[in-house]
């Protein structure tokens, strides 16, 4: 409860927002866990689909609002869509490589509604502040070009983060704030090879704090200033660090994939954090766990390799609980002590979050094609992307 409080505080300058909205990705205390009981476990009802293009770019909602970016042929598009009806309101085109390295390429990261403005940043380290009404762009700014940031890997990605007057962006060492009023620097980083997860923004001693990922590890700073509190290095291959650490208390969770694993640490808010335990019982290789009383639940695994799949874990001890492999690298989210799973196949699956077993009580095929991206839920509607960007929106009234 307190570090709700403290991040509907940080949030604050989202603007008004309606109690179904989705404005950050992985919702609106960016933890994956929807607030929304007004909705039933059943057999969904196919309400509208619709196709925006190539990618695993991740959707966000407000205002009955559906944002979200997708490739084709050599342009990126970020798509504004009417959530009810499934109408294409606008969309914003831009020249854009496909990017295809080591997957087919596409789009990646999350637009994000702030207001009457909505902020995206591309892989090539393009970033729009767009009309929120039209799609015109208030301005733009390019993270290499104009900041001398070198792009990872593979790409920029993650979602812009709003804060008071700026806008937290994963870029450098440890992040860059930019002014929402024209895009111009606040404060960034040094020039160090960012990773790949959205910034998170948490509250601390009264304090108010971000993690960015790079690619030695996760470093926490002040995202008034950018002043380093603290860094914990975490080397993976490939230097992949696309998830965003779940916070609970003094504690800090942490996994990542290509069998790197997990670590829970402690950081009471001085000094440098301590690992409590540190396995490779469950790798969150892109999307990370949910928290519910006391047990992670999340995709663990890499894509492609057997295994992989849907898996249950104690927070505290870090104990496996259960593994269900039929999931495959899909994706989840929860909400009203349910988890609402897209398996990498498209089958939807609803069930209680329990430490004892999976056991859904919904089971059925709503998309062709993968899905790594993660569902949304807004005003009991569900919306599921596939790696193709067509995107289902699903009835759960």
């Amino acid at each position: 409860m307190t570090r709700s409080l403290a991040l509907a505080a940080l949030l604050a300058a989202l603007g008004p927002l309606m109690a179904a909205d989705w404005p950050l990705h992985r919702g609106p205390n960016q933890n994956g866990l929807s607030a929304e009981t007004d909705w039933k476990v059943a057999k969904p009802k196919l309400l509208w689909k619709t196709r925006i293009g190539l990618g695993y770019s991740g959707m966000s909602v407000a205002a009955g609002k559906l944002y979200s970016a997708g490739h084709d042929a050599k342009t990126d598009s970020v798509f504004c869509i009417d959530a009810p009806t499934g109408k294409i309101l606008w969309k914003h085109s831009f020249p854009q490589a496909l990017g295809a390295h080591y997957y087919q390429g596409g789009t990646t990261g999350c637009p994000t509604p702030d207001g009457n403005t909505v902020y995206h940043v591309a892989r090539a380290g393009e970033v729009f502040a767009l009309d929120a009404a039209t799609g015109k762009p208030k301005w733009t700014t390019n993270l290499k070009k104009d900041h001398g940031l070198d792009v990872p890997e593979w790409g920029f990605t993650g979602a812009p983060v709003p804060y008071g007057d700026t806008i937290l962006l994963n870029a450098g060492a440890g992040g860059i704030a930019l002014k929402k009023s024209d895009g111009s620097p606040v404060w960034k980083s040094a020039n160090e090879e960012a990773s790949y997860s959205t910034p998170l923004l948490f509250r601390k001693g009264g304090t108010d704090l971000a993690l960015f990922s790079h690619k030695k590890g996760y470093v926490c700073v002040n995202p008034k200033t950018g002043q380093e509190t603290w860094r914990f290095k975490w080397l993976t291959r490939y230097g992949v660090n696309a998830t965003e650490p779940l916070l609970s208390g003094d504690f800090l969770f942490i996994s990542t994939g290509y069998d790197k694993g997990a670590a829970l640490l402690k950081w009471t808010g001085a000094g440098e954090p301590t690992v409590v335990w540190q396995n490779r019982d469950m790798a969150n290789q892109m999307n990370p766990c949910v928290l519910l009383d006391g047990y992670l639940y999340g995709i663990s695994g890499n894509e492609g390799v057997d295994g992989t799949g849907l898996k249950a874990m104690e927070l505290a001890t870090g104990t496996a609980a259960w593994s269900d492999p039929s999931i495959g690298h899909g994706a989840l989210l929860s909400a009203n002590g349910k988890l609402i799973v897209v398996s990498e196949q498209g089958v939807l699956q609803i069930g209680n979050a329990s430490p004892k077993a999976w056991k859904p009580e919904v089971s059925e095929k709503v998309i062709d094609g993968r899905v790594w991206t993660q569902p949304v839920l807004s005003d009991a509607r569900l919306f599921v992307r596939n790696q193709e960007g067509e995107i289902v929106c699903l009835s759960l009234k």
